[in-house]
Formats: structure tokens, C-alpha cells, sequence
């Protein structure tokens, strides 16, 4: 049976056969292809492949081991002559002496990342030189190696647990904690190494960049006195009142309710630095500008009411019929309008239309209809049944064929 394939971080032909090939009918992209010199000849099939990034060849005779390859001295005490492939991290500790690595009769090629302790990093490098190292990245270190993986928020707890200096590598996304001791930070850090991004506040920046040795990936600063907001944030008369001449740093929505007074706002909201959307009453919007100096900031206000759609949201004749005024949509997410929206429905209840994700709609004609009421417009409007659907399978970081 033939599959459709989304994109593909790596494709893995090593014990690919014509048969698995043909059976694709299509890949969207594929970031690298992975075969051996057996089934070279299949690169030639991947004729319905979208674009292909990179391919590479394991070298004859190797084995290939994906993942992260960690190698100690009682490895090499014990372990007979081999040739090693290795897609992804080979770690090798600091209990390896130099004699018994030049002795063991391992073979490397890397493709990723090599951690090595320094008293063997001139070895360990001419070893992959020699081997053609595939693209092999060393680092050299001395102390302890640690690892962390996915979202890390970096702590004071963290920190004093730490009994030596560490090397520190994180896989995923780093966060520096607002009042991190920088001065224990530099303590306890021998090197930081991140793959993925990391998030610090600006007056973290000169601790930071001097531990940095290297990032795979980007860094966001959040400016100096403002407080990062994680999630969408929405305030009413009540709530604002625990923010006191507040900074606010987000890639998330701030909503702003109708009793939000202009004197209330003033006395909580000192800045906002945004990526997404402040959504505000008409009464205190050019307060809101003044405290929102990123151009990049969308500022959407309503005259009464408003429905703030996110995620997902299905809404009938009956329930618009139950507005009691003409509402401000803003949609983020995906607003469904059920077949039995009408037009003389839409006209009655909807003030405004600013949209920046989807509205699915029952027939074309409704189309002609909203668009007088938009007023942003960087999403869509699709009609239901006229989607691209998508037959098969979604993005794949590895695929065997």
C-alpha cells in the first residue's frame, strides 16, 4: 500500500529495498538520507521526494548506532575492536586514560556531537580526522558532565545542589530564573553548551554569554525590568490590581476586560513588549498604545462587547442570536460557524471581525459577508469541505525504510 509522507527529518535507506521505496508515493521534504553503499542505487527511486537537504553514507564495515553513545573505561577495558557510526552524541567519561582509548581499536565516525574530556580531546580528534569524522563537533571538557532534556528552568535550588563545578548541556529549552544568583551561577558553571533556545533577561546577559561555549539554536533576551508572561493573560477590574507599575514580556495575548478603568490600567501596566495580541476596550486603547512601543504588538479594541476565540470554538445561529449587542470577534484559534449561521444573523450580531487564525464557514457566500466587518485580517477564511486534508502521515523525525 503506498503512503504519503509530511516531512522527514532523516530517512534511514540502511535496510531499505526497492519494494519499501516504491511503496511511497510521496515525502514533502527530507532533511537528510542516510544508506550504505548497498543500497546507494535507491536514491535514484526517491524520485517523489520533495527537497533533500543532505545525504550520507555509512561508511562499509560500520556499525551504525543512533542516539546517545556513552563510553566508559570499562568499555574499552573490555570491549574488542569494532568500526561505530554514531547519529547523534558519543559522551566518553573522564575515567578513560589516554593509553586505553589509543589501544582499544574503536573506530569512530560521528555525525552530531562528541564530548570528550580535555586529557583526550587531541586524541579523540585526530582519530576522527583519520576516520573521516562525518561531521563530528568536539567538546572538550573537565569537569562533570550533566545533561538535561526538554523545558529546564534553571534555579537556585539547582544550582546549590550542585556540590562541584558542572558542565552543563541542555537539550531543548533553557530558562534562567528572574532572580538568579549569577554569582553562583558563575561558581557552578564550568561551561554551558545548549541545543534549542534559551531565554535569560538582559541583566543576566554578561554571566551568561561568559559561560556560553556554544548554541545550536537562538537566544531571547527579555529586556531589563520586564517580567516574562508565559500563558494568555487576561485582567479584569480585579485582578489588575496585584500588577504595580508592571513590566510585561510575552508571546502570548493580553486581554484587557470592559471594566478595566483608564485610571486602574495607568496604576498596574507601566510596558508591554509583545509578540502577539493586546486585546482593550476602545476607552483606554490609546493608553495601551502609549505602554506598547513594539511595532510588531497587534492592538485590537472592542466598543462593548467581544468574544475572544483561541483554540477551537463552534458557534450556532442560536448561540449569536443569544449575544444581547453586536460582539467584536477576535480570532486567534479556529471559529466554526454552523451551517445555520445566516446571513441577517451575522449582520444583526457582529460588530467586527479581526482575524488572525480561521473561520470555517458553510458556503461561500458568508464570505461576502464578514468581509465588510474585518478589520485585521492575517488568517483565513475557508469554506468547510474545501480544506487541504492530508491522507497520510505527519512530520516524522526519523523514518526506516
Amino acid at each position: 500500500m503506498s503512503r504519503i509522507i509530511g516531512n522527514v527529518g532523516m530517512l534511514d535507506l540502511t535496510e531499505a529495498t526497492e519494494e519499501s521505496v516504491k511503496n511511497i508515493e510521496r515525502i514533502d521534504n527530507v532533511g537528510m538520507v542516510l544508506y550504505r553503499a548497498e543500497t546507494a542505487h535507491l536514491l535514484a527511486l526517491l524520485t517523489n521526494a520533495g527537497n533533500i537537504g543532505k545525504t550520507l553514507e555509512i561508511p562499509r564495515g560500520y556499525r551504525f548506532f543512533k542516539g546517545t553513545l556513552r563510553l566508559n573505561a570499562e568499555y574499552f577495558k573490555h570491549k574488542q575492536p569494532e568500526n561505530v557510526f554514531t547519529y547523534g552524541t558519543v559522551i566518553i567519561d573522564r575515567d578513560v586514560s589516554l593509553e586505553a582509548f589509543e589501544h582499544s581499536g574503536l573506530h569512530m565516525a560521528v555525525r552530531g556531537e562528541v564530548y570528550v574530556p580535555k586529557h583526550l580531546e587531541g586524541a579523540v580528534t585526530a582519530s576522527l580526522l583519520k576516520m573521516d569524522g562525518a561531521e563530528a563537533s568536539i567538546q572538550a571538557y573537565q569537569s562533570e558532565l550533566r545533561f538535561e532534556s526538554g523545558k529546564f528552568r534553571l534555579t537556585n535550588a539547582y544550582l546549590s545542589s550542585l556540590k562541584e563545578p558542572r558542565y552543563l548541556v541542555v537539550n531543548g529549552v533553557l530558562e534562567l530564573e528572574k532572580d538568579l544568583d549569577m554569582e553562583q551561577f558563575a561558581a557552578r558553571l564550568e561551561t554551558l553548551h545548549v541545543n534549542g533556545m534559551a531565554m535569560i533577561h538582559e541583566e543576566q546577559s554578561p554571566y551568561f554569554y561568559d559561560k556560553m561555549k556554544s548554541i545550536n539554536g537562538q537566544v531571547k533576551v527579555i529586556p531589563a525590568g520586564f517580567e516574562h508572561v508565559t500563558k494568555t493573560l487576561r485582567l479584569n477590574a480585579r485582578t489588575i490590581r496585584r500588577f504595580a507599575d508592571r513590566k510585561l514580556y510575552t508571546k502570548h495575548p493580553i486581554v484587557l476586560d470592559a471594566d478595566v478603568t483608564r485610571e486602574a490600567f495607568s496604576r498596574a501596566i507601566a510596558g508591554i513588549q509583545s509578540s502577539s495580541i493586546v486585546i482593550c476596550s476602545e476607552d483606554i486603547e490609546d493608553l495601551v498604545w502609549e505602554r506598547c512601543p513594539d511595532v510588531n504588538t497587534e492592538i485590537v479594541s472592542y466598543e462593548q462587547a467581544f468574544v475572544f476565540v483561541e483554540g477551537e470554538e463552534v458557534w450556532s445561529k442560536e448561540q449569536l442570536l443569544a449575544l444581547k449587542e453586536p460582539a467584536s470577534f477576535i480570532v486567534e484559534g479556529t471559529l466554526i460557524l454552523e451551517d445555520d449561521v445566516t446571513e441577517d444573523v451575522l449582520e444583526a450580531k457582529l460588530h467586527s471581525l479581526d482575524l488572525f487564525g480561521k473561520v470555517m464557514i458553510a458556503e461561500k457566500r458568508i464570505k461576502g459577508v464578514l468581509y465588510p466587518y474585518l478589520r485585521s485580517m492575517s488568517g483565513s477564511i475557508i469554506v468547510k469541505g474545501t480544506e487541504e486534508k492530508f491522507a497520510g502521515i505527519g512530520n516524522v523525525g526519523m523514518l526506516s525504510l
